[in-house]
């Protein structure tokens, strides 16, 4: 399996994760994504493709910053 990782326009610490082959989901178009790259399932974390499961895509925030 192969995964379209994209990033959102209006938050840049949202993340699409996207399985190849599926369009864009209705309840993700009102933002715009840029498409930044294609990985195969062994490239993913575990826990991120448990989130894709069924549905088929996940969005996630990924690099925001922690709080201490």
């Amino acid at each position: 399996m192969r995964i379209c990782i994209y990033k959102s326009e209006k938050a840049p610490d949202l993340t699409l994760l996207l399985r190849e082959g599926l369009p864009l989901p209705l309840d993700t178009k009102i933002d715009k994504w840029t498409k930044i790259k294609v990985v195969t399932d062994g490239e993913m974390r575990a826990d991120l493709l448990i989130e894709i499961g069924g549905t088929g895509y996940a969005v996630v925030r990924l690099g925001a910053p922690r709080q201490h």
